[in-house]
């Protein structure tokens, strides 16, 4: 019931397929009352131009349809070579993201209109008992609606240009993620929480919760998870986030009564259900997959064979701006808690520190010797430190810097002059988060190729 459940939210979300039910089916009725033989004035003046007999009429509407096909066919011929090249070039994890947003999908439901149409119309006027040559209100019909297509078709067409731009389809990923962290708050603020910090705290003999099935956990029922649990009056916690995979039969969580007593595999069985498990990882609902994406984008351009470190810099743009939203959240795990405060349930979630791991790691693993890498990543660290709601991610912040001079010098082999460049950037973005006074420059200048200086020394990392 609940993937059920799930399935006809993602339609209602995503109404592609409504449309395209509907837009056939009024496209069916209204070739059938066009293809009818009339005579009134309206359609012997609409049809005019238009006399044929019935023969003649289906071969006009079934060479048409035809041509739609064709047409149709062509152009989606064209987008597959261009969603595989980004997949190769950037990430195959990117196809959901082209699929979902590629205009062609608006223009879908006037050719399933416009289909209909000329089906039912062929059918319609096959039944017609008079050969006589007239007036055919139906093929002026099927000739605007064809056109109507074509025009919506070659709209969509031009528009689908601009998925050739990285930038483009690195902003939907980043607006993906920010609607999958708006979702998550929606859903646990109306729950009644204890900090992120507190803990639940199992006897040894609490039994295992595992999973129904294979696959990624997509959500979890918090609200559910805590109703089902008060009821049987136990405690549970959920030990993975949103975003894991695990086996069918492997552990997720542990749950005890508040007492005495055992309990049952069917309790069991229905906390563990709250857990919905699906294939797929889904980017509307799980944040971190989204920063795990615009990071395999940058990863993928340092390499030498791609050197293409500028869409590096424009991935790590958005890593900050996902991140900045982030830091500004409520993050870590999700304890509801009963009316006393004490924890009910307990359900494993993210930390900032954690997203920042995610974010940077492969990135900055690649491009610890690229001053466009460790200036995208530096710049993470001041927005994020300067946003943070609290001490530890202030902290973060910091440490995330010290991170970047480390591989810099370990990895990167700068150079004397491009390394005292980053070393006075780095010092620019400790002093911003220290104290954010108005100062004329937060950020050194993009100059690394032409500088010089000498030889750098001892290790100025902050403490």
């Amino acid at each position: 019931m609940r993937m059920l459940a799930r399935h006809l939210r993602k339609l209602l979300r995503e109404p592609l397929w409504t449309f395209l039910i509907v837009g056939l089916v009024v496209g069916v009725v209204a070739g059938t009352f066009a293809a009818r033989d009339v005579t009134d004035d309206l359609a012997e003046m609409i049809g005019k131009a238009w006399r044929k007999n019935p023969a003649d009429t289906r071969t006009f509407l079934i060479t048409v349809f035809g041509l739609q096909l064709t047409v149709l066919s062509i152009v989606l011929s064209f987008n597959a070579p261009m969603i595989q090249s980004a997949a190769n070039q950037y990430s195959p994890r990117l196809v959901p993201y082209y699929l979902k947003n590629v205009p062609l999908r608006r223009a879908l439901p006037m050719f399933a209109l416009s289909g209909g149409y000329l089906l039912a119309a062929v059918r319609e006027v096959g039944l017609a008992a008079n050969d006589a040559v007239r007036p055919r209100m139906v093929l002026s019909g099927a000739v605007l609606l064809v056109v109507a297509a074509f025009v919506l078709l070659t709209t969509a067409m031009i528009r689908t240009y601009r998925f050739m731009r990285v930038e483009r389809i690195l902003a939907l990923v980043r607006n993906a993620t920010f609607r999958a962290s708006t979702r998550r708050e929606r859903r646990i603020g109306r729950l009644r929480l204890a900090p992120a910090a507190a803990t639940l705290s199992l006897p040894a003999d609490a039994i295992p919760l595992t999973a129904r099935a294979s696959g990624y956990l997509v959500e979890v029922h918090v609200g559910s998870l805590a109703r089902i649990a008060r009821r049987a009056g136990v405690r549970v916690r959920i030990s993975r986030t949103v975003g894991d995979y695990f086996d069918a039969g492997e552990v997720v969580g542990w749950a005890a009564r508040d007492g005495a007593g055992a309990i049952g595999a069917r309790l069991a069985r229905r906390l563990a259900a709250t857990l919905l498990i699906a294939p797929t990882r889904e980017a509307d609902l799980d944040p971190a997959y989204g920063l795990r994406i615009l990071a395999e984008v940058a990863a993928r351009a340092l390499p030498p064979i791609t050197n293409d470190s500028y869409t590096a810099r424009q991935a790590l743009q958005q890593i900050r701006s996902v991140l900045r939203h982030a830091a500004q959240a409520s993050l870590g795990d999700w304890n509801v808690v009963d009316d006393d405060g004490s924890i009910r349930a307990s359900v494993r979630a993210n930390e900032l520190r954690e997203l920042i791991s995610i974010a940077v790691e492969s990135p900055l693993r690649c491009g610890a010797g690229d001053p466009e890498v460790l200036d995208g990543v530096l710049e993470i660290a001041l927005e994020v430190g300067l946003v943070a709601r609290d001490a530890g991610g202030r902290a973060a912040a910091h440490q995330l810097v010290n991170r970047v001079l480390e591989d810099a010098m370990e990895y990167g082999k700068l150079q004397n002059g491009r390394l005292k460049r980053l070393l006075a950037e780095a010092d620019l973005v400790r002093a911003s988060l220290n104290e954010d006074c108005p100062r004329a420059d937060r950020h050194a200048r993009s100059d690394w190729a032409l500088t010089t200086g000498e030889p750098v020394a001892g290790n100025q990392l902050s403490p």
